[in-house]
């Protein structure tokens, strides 16, 4: 059953500041989107990279499938930049959810 009712499917190059970024945690493969900045940085949600070594987070950037899309191309992470409040707690008054990525 699709999440999504009376919308449309994506072209290819149609969302092309939009990236899927997979986390490995253990068995589960965590997945979130992210939005390109600039040529080397996507910003998303703290709590998709908090926990996660760079090594086990993934960008996949071009694709309108998250399996098998021939236009996917896989990079790796360099660094992750989380806001300065070092804290962010679902619900808290001020949870500052955000991430950067190069």
């Amino acid at each position: 059953v699709g999440a999504i009712f009376f919308g449309q499917l994506a072209t290819p190059g149609r969302f092309k500041y939009q990236v899927l970024i997979h986390t490995r945690r253990m068995i589960f493969t965590e997945v979130c989107g992210g939005a390109i900045v600039d040529e080397t940085h996507i910003v998303t949600a703290w709590h998709c990279v908090d926990r996660a070594r760079y090594e086990d987070i993934g960008i996949t950037v071009g694709a309108i499938t998250d399996i098998g899309d021939p236009n996917a191309k896989l990079h790796n992470v360099l660094d992750i930049r989380l806001h300065e409040s070092k804290s962010c707690i679902p619900g808290e008054l001020r949870c500052y959810d955000i991430a950067v990525i190069r």
